[in-house]
């Protein structure tokens, strides 16, 4: 796995923020960055509203792509894990799946400390993967120290002011 994280403070405590993100629209969170698309909508996949463990959903890009997501923790002001996969979209060719995880923690005057990491495995069977550790390291200077880290950078800003508006 290649892995990326990302640090913000976010000026609501961890428990309202976890509220605020579980109701939050993904398509005002995750915008188009440069080569990397963004949300367009999202479709849900299993029965109820989004949110707990098990919970899946369809993610709709801008490039006219799409990924599923499923929620595999949700631990409400602790910890939210998620997995990504079946990738359409051109940019994410490479890539077999990706887990997600924000991590809270608090800290004075009712802030959080919001960490996400991304981890992706890439495909076997496509460039770069099939090159192992040279692959994974291209993969990790090229795309993920990169275009991601601007896409990574660009949500957690956009987490936040929607965050702090509500």
């Amino acid at each position: 796995m290649i892995t990326r994280t990302d640090r913000i403070v976010i000026d609501r405590d961890p428990m309202t923020f976890a509220e605020w993100s579980r109701t939050a629209k993904l398509e005002d969170s995750l915008p188009a960055t440069g080569s990397l698309p963004g949300v367009v909508g999202t479709t849900q996949l299993t029965p109820g509203e989004w949110g707990g463990a098990g919970a899946r959903r369809q993610v709709h890009l801008s490039d006219g792509g799409s990924a599923t997501e499923q929620i595999l923790d949700d631990l409400p002001g602790e910890r939210f894990r998620y997995v990504v996969w079946d990738y359409t979209t051109p940019a994410a060719r490479p890539i077999h799946y990706a887990i997600g995880e924000f991590r809270y923690r608090a800290l004075e005057g009712g802030r959080t400390e919001l960490t996400w990491t991304y981890a992706f495995r890439l495909r076997s069977d496509r460039f770069p993967g099939f090159l192992g550790p040279l692959g994974r390291w291209l993969l990790k200077v090229a795309f993920l120290d990169r275009a991601y880290a601007v896409l990574m950078r660009e949500t957690l800003k956009a987490m936040k002011a929607g965050a702090e508006r509500a």
